[in-house]
């Protein structure tokens, strides 16, 4: 009987993982199905013996192979030579699959004959023993399309597991990075194309990665999670450690990986080139950085130098992309001292970022809190600053008129923007992303959430190169690339942050946005406190849903939505903005001024609800 799927196992001294990899392949349905190579790499412990009970016990499905160490490469290699499954695909020793899984993707193989099958996998955190689910980007099941939760970008078709796709047009961009761990091969094409990886040397997975695809043309996910794939395992290759031990292995492989890439450019389909160009250039910046963190020796700055070499003989183009600023240095004085300097120094400010207190606490920002002391005295002194005075000129503008808060919510709508043109609006956040879409933009623009768009808007030109018509109230950090000189800068008090305060919904809001503006756990509690300072009666929110329970937190999705949603925090942070959204309903009755909910659906409650045409209509 042909066999469906052969599984290559390289195995080097792998006896304390080796009986569960082995373990997790055995089903009694498709044994007849399945071959397992395990392919001993001149293992110096237990591991032959371990995988000759497998192969004793299954000897129609478990065959083992013992040869002189050649690395993980040479292993791989061997098992393709030998393989007779329809579809090859390669589980390291310290691995496993999910047996279920298994036992579908091999049913669900019998009725196909594509080039390429994708899985989904699991990272395990062997320390901590938590898991991480990679899905297959683009690509969705029926439960999810039924309930509403995916919507087609770029006028793409809607991509479905288990049916067959065109590779370079459909799924392309099925991962962020082409892994190993997603992938599975027919086993004809590597054979074909003759299909070999590097010997003796780690890293070979990065071309198992990127070799066949020239090749391939049909591609079929399948929505299982088939591989286990092991971290936090002490000596692992990935650790930087390993990295810096194992460099000249790395540098090899990027190499030839780079160089693939350049002689076969015409063979990769254009979506396929443009979608895995940005890693490959990750990769070779990854090399220089490994050297950066390797001991002030010769040794490494001489590899430094050559790969630098190297790789502009290999890929010119892969070479000038890179743009780090350490790289850079090197190639235009060779100073390889004030380059590492240069290196460090930006890898030690990154990572102060990313252990720098979140926004929502005083300390996050003990400068701003001294400044707005200050002013709390200067306005008791009736001696007003130049940048006070710049914002109290704008109080009570626009007094007695009515404005909408177009919010970010998933209901929001490029014609409910339009059905805005004529009216008085307070843009928020990443109402921004919508200006290629549409000409209407807004009166005002507010943005308070410096930690999460601060450096989105310092990076990014809109179209006509302007936030809003008129004032754009800022966080007093956020420095943005289009300027039109009617910037507010607002500091920004986070009192309300307080456990006691929080405790007790004793929620603070700004009478006077020339001292500061409260956070009231929401921008648009932020856009309230402004139309209320502008004088504004009749304040209408729109796009405010209030759910994230869906696929989508934003009308036109941010780059790091989908990181937000996956952290988990998002149902806390909602409870909290709904407290601030009753204590502006409380401020704002107090000041006379009436909030109007005409966002479509959503969750909000607190403000009276009604129809933005019938509004409109008035």
């Amino acid at each position: 009987m042909e066999k469906i799927l052969t599984i290559a196992i390289p195995a080097y001294n792998m006896e304390k993982y080796l009986a569960e990899t082995l373990k997790s392949m055995i089903a009694e349905t498709i044994m007849d199905d399945l071959e397992v190579i395990i392919v001993d790499d001149g293992s110096a412990d237990k591991t032959a013996e371990i995988a000759a009970e497998y192969v004793k016990l299954y000897p129609q499905t478990f065959k083992l192979i013992s040869k002189e160490n050649g690395g993980h490469g040479s292993a791989l290699n061997k098992g393709l030579e030998l393989a007779t499954g329809k579809y090859y695909r390669p589980i390291d020793a310290d691995d496993w699959v999910d047996t279920d899984s298994l036992v579908y993707v091999i049913n669900d193989l019998k009725k196909h004959n594509v080039d390429m099958v994708i899985t989904n996998f699991r990272k395990v955190l062997e320390k901590s023993g938590k898991t991480i689910n990679v899905r297959c980007n683009n690509v969705y099941n029926r439960r999810e399309i039924m309930e509403g939760k995916v919507k087609s970008e770029d006028n793409r078709e809607i991509n479905i597991y288990d049916y067959e796709y065109d590779f370079n047009r459909d799924l392309y961009d099925y991962a962020p990075q082409y892994l190993y761990h997603f992938v599975t091969y027919r086993t004809a094409l590597l054979k074909e194309h003759n299909i070999k990886f590097s010997e003796k040397v780690f890293y070979d997975d990065m071309e198992y990665d990127i070799y066949p695809l020239p090749y391939v043309k049909t591609v079929l996910p399948i929505d299982r999670y088939l591989y286990m794939y092991r971290l936090e395992r002490e000596g692992q290759s990935v650790e930087d450690a390993s990295f810096i031990k194992h460099r000249k292995h790395r540098y090899h492989i990027v190499l030839s990986i780079s160089r693939y890439f350049n002689d076969k450019k015409k063979d990769f389909g254009k979506n396929v080139y443009n979608h895995l160009f940005p890693d490959m250039v990750w990769k070779a910046e990854r090399q220089y950085e490994i050297y950066f963190l390797s001991p002030d020796d010769e040794a490494a700055q001489r590899e430094l130098f050559d790969f630098d070499k190297e790789l502009l003989k290999v890929n010119p183009e892969i070479y000038s992309a890179i743009k780090n600023k350490a790289v850079l240095c090197i190639r235009n004085n060779g100073d390889y001292s004030k380059a590492k300097a240069i290196f460090l120094r930006e890898k030690n400010d990154s990572e102060n970022k990313k252990r720098r207190p979140k926004a929502w606490t005083l300390e996050s920002d003990p400068e701003m809190h001294k400044m707005i002391a200050r002013r709390r005295k200067l306005k008791r002194w009736h001696r007003y600053s130049d940048e006070m005075k710049k914002i109290a000129a704008l109080k009570n503008s626009q007094e007695g008129k009515r404005c909408f808060i177009t919010c970010t919510g998933p209901s929001l709508t490029i014609e409910d923007l339009e059905l805005l043109k004529d009216e008085i609006t307070i843009g928020v956040n990443s109402i921004v992303k919508a200006y290629e879409k549409t000409d209407w933009r807004p009166t005002y623009y507010a943005m308070v959430d410096y930690f999460a768009f601060g450096e989105f808007l310092r990076t990014t030109s809109f179209p006509g190169k302007m936030l809003c018509k008129e004032e754009s109230f800022l966080h007093y950090r956020v420095d943005p690339k289009n300027k039109t000189g009617k910037e507010i800068y607002c500091l920004v008090d986070y009192a309300n942050h307080y456990q006691n305060r929080v405790k007790a919904k004793d929620i603070l809001f700004s009478d006077d946005l020339s001292v500061c503006a409260y956070d009231a756990y929401t921008v648009t509690n932020f856009a309230i406190q402004v139309a209320i300072y502008l004088g504004f009666k009749e304040i209408y929110i729109i796009g405010a849903d209030c759910n994230y329970s869906g696929s989508q937190i934003h009308f036109i999705e941010m780059p790091d939505d989908k990181v937000k949603i996956s952290a988990g925090w998002l149902p806390d942070a909602l409870a909290l903005s709904i407290e601030g959204y009753k204590a502006a309903a409380e401020f704002a009755k107090k000041k006379g001024v009436k909030i109007f909910n005409s966002t479509r659906g959503g969750m909000l409650e607190v403000f009276p609800r009604v129809s933005l045409e019938e509004v409109l209509r008035k």
